[in-house]
């Protein structure tokens, strides 16, 4: 018993040496703490970028005032459109004003120029995080418009824990405080992601890239595997549109597009379906974004939001993907000229 006060004592006192060095300085901070999202606000990011095609070499990433991608809000009397989603709608290896949100912004504007529109995309976020960053912050910015690209970040994800609920008591107030437990989650999550393939990892030549062979069987039950996840997203989804519907807020959902799937690379004649993505195969992880788009496609007709198609426009072309998920500057031209047309062709901004 002793032995195991002293242990106790020891790792306690290592924990507090730890919560103070990271309050000091943390190298892994996240852009979530304890449930709650923070912004980082006019803050620029300069990055010198290996050699990869599509990409620049040198990346500028830039937050305005509000924590967002874009300019300052200076017209009270602008249309606001946020558009909202994880990394690929933050699109952090882009340099500023190439990344999707950014160009659509620009194709808007011919048409219209009292549009303002932002990219308050954020790496990692899922549905979980689009509604927070809704209560937290969009809801009192008052936009006319919300575009939301989401679903590959919610592949197998489970509710989050009760620490990551934040309920205002004194308790929680006091953990909220801390960096240690924020920072070992966030490590954890980083992991995941890695583990399932969803992080940043640079393709120099996917002709090269690790395959696995996966039958049918096998992939039926990974798509069975997947089924529970679908309704709590599509819960999240409702959620999001009634509060979008009682604040006033016209929301239009993107189906999310990837380079993997049971089909040939445009550029290289490489099968997309046999390339490994994390714990499973191309052919696999498309069918199962399939289910979350289309889970997005039964809640935007359920609710009466208008959809966009992306998943079935965006060519399968390495030239558009630089690691299968995120797009190149081509890539991000290609999404802004798509989402553009289908919000003009259907009218569903004003236009002049």
């Amino acid at each position: 018993m002793r032995a195991l006060w002293k242990l106790f004592k020891i790792l306690f006192v290592i924990a507090v040496c730890l919560e103070i060095a990271l309050q000091i300085y943390n190298p892994f901070s996240g852009r979530v703490k304890n449930g709650e999202i923070v912004l980082p606000k006019n803050t620029q990011y300069t990055t010198d970028l290996p050699q990869v095609q599509g990409l620049d070499s040198q990346l500028i990433h830039t937050k305005n005032s509000m924590g967002f991608r874009g300019e300052e809000l200076t017209d009270s009397n602008a249309i606001k459109i946020l558009c909202m989603g994880g990394s690929t709608t933050e699109c952090y290896y882009l340099s500023d004003g190439k990344d999707w949100p950014n160009l659509l912004g620009k194709k808007l504007q011919k048409t219209n120029p009292k549009i303002w529109l932002n990219n308050a995309g954020m790496d990692g976020q899922s549905s979980f995080g689009n509604l927070q960053m809704l209560k937290q912050y969009i809801l009192q910015m008052h936009p006319n418009y919300i575009i939301l690209m989401c679903g590959l970040n919610d592949m197998s994800l489970d509710e989050p824990s009760k620490f990551d609920q934040y309920d205002g008591t004194w308790f929680k107030k006091l953990y909220n405080k801390l960096e240690l437990p924020s920072t070992i989650l966030n490590i954890i999550r980083a992991g995941k992601a890695k583990d399932a393939g969803l992080n940043h990892q640079f393709i120099d030549d996917i002709t090269s890239m690790d395959t696995m062979i996966m039958n049918d069987s096998q992939i039926l039950h990974r798509l069975e595997k997947e089924q529970k996840y679908i309704g709590p997203y599509k819960n999240r989804l409702r959620e999001f549109a009634d509060l979008c519907k009682q604040n006033h807020i016209q929301l239009i959902f993107v189906a999310q597009s990837i380079l993997f799937s049971d089909e040939k690379d445009l550029l290289t004649n490489v099968y997309l379906g046999h390339l490994r993505t994390g714990e499973i195969n191309g052919k696999a992880r498309s069918l199962i974004l399939k289910m979350y788009n289309k889970s997005t496609y039964d809640v935007a007709n359920e609710k009466g939001v208008p959809f966009i198609n992306l998943a079935a426009r965006l060519p399968k072309d390495s030239r558009f993907y630089y690691d299968g998920y995120h797009f190149t500057n081509d890539g991000a031209d290609f999404v802004a000229a798509m989402i553009g047309e289908e919000l003009i062709s259907k009218k569903l901004i004003p236009l002049k």
